[in-house]
């Protein structure tokens, strides 16, 4: 784990945010990996995530995609289950 903590997802996701994924997510054709659309639009906020932490992150994800009901509340809850996932991370780093 190469995470450090950066101030960008110490915030809670601003719907701009979200609705910027969602859209992404409708522009794909076929059935979209929202998961992966999820986590890049993260990489991509935070300069402190790298390569190995997305896969790690990737292989963490277990998110239920049949409670949401629009793609707004999948994003926002996907977001929040990385955010949950990166603060355990840091809790492990400040007890190591």
């Amino acid at each position: 784990m190469s995470y450090r903590r950066s101030e960008d997802l110490s915030q809670p996701p601003t719907p701009k945010f979200v609705e910027s994924i969602a859209t992404t997510v409708r522009g794909q054709s076929g059935s979209a990996d929202v998961e992966a659309v999820v986590l890049r639009a993260v990489a991509r906020r935070s300069e402190s995530i790298d390569l190995l932490d997305i896969l790690e992150l990737r292989s963490l994800l277990d998110v239920d995609d049949e409670q949401a009901d629009t793609i707004e509340e999948q994003v926002a809850t996907i977001i929040s289950v990385i955010e949950a996932e990166l603060a355990g991370w840091d809790r492990q780093e400040v007890a190591a």
